[in-house]
């Protein structure tokens, strides 16, 4: 509440003060430790004043007391500071109305030992002002706190009037009795006024400091839990700070990175082109061949670029994905429209030579160039196919596979469609069993092409009719690898590059689409797959699952 409106809330009489039965919180106001300081005051107080009668050079001070009288109100001060310092005494603080009663029971004490030493004169008045600003700090009823002043104001005038009326003091002792009360009066309305200041003050500082300590706290879930990758790094480009996000893309442990070199130089490289130039062009990178696409982009916290920065690493997948739709969308139209322009004449040339080939009028050799003509317009027949096949591709249908349970089932539906016998080993995780988000169609299409590939490369190349399918996941469980392994003599280097282009193919047999076909369902549904070679230098593709895919 501002000054202002606090203003307003009162009566013009009172405006400043705080309102009645205003009552903080004892978060806000610590009433036990204000009580601690209090009766520790007390306790001195006492002390002090029992040290009085029994110091020899005080005898002179003390002659004209009422000793008993003195004596008994500084003990009594003395034994009740005692025991509300003892375990007892919490019983007192915790409650307002035993706190009020203590106040009540300090002004009598007072008045006895004012009485006691002769009056107002004396100087032990001076008591009533710490009572009486205690009681505007302890005590959260401003009714409370008042009543006391005026009791203290009310002992005051009638130790004035006893005096008077003894003749001990002349009426210009009510005048400085007067002055006296009123300065108690304006001493407990001034505390009660600073004391609900500050408790309004601290408790508005505690909310801010919640609400600051809140806002830290929902930033931090945010920065933890949010897709993309963010990490704090310096001038120099050291990484200081990095969010799980960043560390699952980046294939990070909780330890050790510390320069953004040892995280990938393409980064480090593009991080230091932005520093020196103040602009960036995204470029797609990858930490690995069968890693995530990612891309990063970066952001100053300060005017300059040499002081600490942002740099927040986006997973490309979905925008790859995305692309490949587009991609089969528009060949699927065109594709359509060729095949359909080719496939009735290619029938027709194909029907006619084998028509020819059947005829008694063409000799052997005119048979075999018919013969020549069927073949290669069923292969061209089987192109249009591959094509047809490619852009008939729909958006993915992702399901929940688990591949120890899914994949037997997968390779006895391939050897019963294949027309030749075929050893196909399957080596399964012994750990957990993973899980994968996949287009079972998609899926089944993408494991068949791999096994046809590499059954055929295995029969010209290794003189076999077998391949291994090998299950496996990354040393965090985070990605799932399968290595469809032929036993052929692998892809030559400069082959590499290219391996995944349309219509490029390394066997006479192959039609240079299968492999393409499964690049481009791969990257529709999430995965990646590249050629590799094993610890055994063994040829293998490798379809990798992301990180993103759970692990069961």
């Amino acid at each position: 509440m501002t000054d202002a409106s606090l203003q307003d809330s009162v009566p013009n009489s009172t405006r400043g003060q705080p309102p009645s039965g205003y009552e903080p919180s004892s978060a806000v106001r610590d009433i036990n430790r204000l009580f601690v300081i209090y009766n520790r005051y007390r306790l001195l107080v006492g002390i002090g004043l029992l040290s009085v009668l029994f110091i020899p050079a005080a005898n002179q001070l003390t002659a004209g007391f009422d000793q008993p009288l003195f004596g008994t109100g500084a003990a009594a001060l003395l034994v009740t500071a005692l025991l509300l310092a003892s375990p007892p005494g919490l019983a007192v603080r915790s409650s307002q109305t035993r706190i009020f009663g203590l106040l009540l029971l300090d002004i009598t004490l007072i008045a006895l030992i004012v009485g006691a030493t002769g009056g107002i004169l004396s100087g032990f008045s001076v008591l009533y002002l710490i009572t009486v600003a205690a009681a505007a700090t302890l005590l959260n009823e401003r009714v409370l706190a008042t009543f006391i002043a005026a009791l203290s104001v009310l002992a005051v005038l009638v130790d004035a009037a006893w005096m008077v009326s003894r003749g001990e003091a002349t009426l210009g002792m009510m005048v400085s009795a007067g002055l006296l009360g009123s300065l108690l009066f304006a001493l407990s309305l001034l505390v009660q006024i600073l004391a609900y200041r500050l408790a309004t003050a601290e408790a508005e500082a505690t909310e801010a400091q919640a609400a600051v300590q809140t806002l830290q706290l929902l930033n931090e879930q945010i920065i933890s839990h949010m897709e993309t990758g963010i990490l704090l790094a310096d001038g120099a480009g050291g990484a200081a700070g990095i969010n799980d996000s960043a560390r699952r893309l980046l294939g990070l442990r909780e330890d050790g990175v510390t320069h953004l070199v040892e995280i990938s130089p393409e980064l480090a490289n593009q991080y230091q082109e932005w520093r020196e130039t103040g602009s960036h062009q995204p470029q797609p990178f990858r930490l690995a061949d069968d890693g995530p696409t990612m891309v990063a982009s970066f952001v100053s916290l300060d005017n300059g670029l040499d002081g600490e920065n942002l740099i927040f690493i986006e997973d490309y997948t979905p925008v790859t994905q995305f692309a490949q739709s587009l991609k089969l969308n528009s060949l699927s139209k065109l594709t359509a429209s060729i095949a359909h322009e080719i496939r009735n004449p290619l029938g027709a040339i194909s029907h006619a030579a084998q028509l020819l080939s059947e005829s008694g009028l063409i000799d052997d050799a005119d048979r075999v160039l018919c013969d020549i003509l069927v073949s290669n317009s069923r292969r061209v027949s089987d192109i249009i196919d591959n094509v047809s096949e490619v852009s008939r591709r729909q958006a993915p249908k992702s399901k929940t596979i688990e591949l120890n349970d899914w994949l037997p089932g997968c390779l006895d539906e391939y050897r019963s469609l294949h027309q030749q016998d075929c050893d196909i080993a399957l080596k399964l995780p012994s750990g957990p069993n993973p899980v994968i988000a996949v287009d079972p169609e998609h899926f089944k299409r993408i494991l068949s092409n791999l096994f046809d590939n590499g059954l055929r490369h295995s029969n010209e190349e290794g003189n076999c009719n077998r391949l291994r399918l090998d299950v496996s996941l990354d040393t965090r469980g985070d990605m799932v690898f399968l290595d469809v392994v032929d036993f052929g003599l692998g892809v030559p280097e400069y082959n590499i590059p290219r391996l995944f282009e349309p219509f490029f193919s390394t066997s006479k047999q192959g039609s240079g689409l299968g492999l393409y076909l499964c690049k481009e369902l791969c990257e529709i549904n999430g995965a990646r797959l590249v050629y590799r070679r094993t610890h055994l230098n063994e040829s293998a593709f490798r379809v990798t699952f992301d990180r993103e895919q759970s692990i069961k």
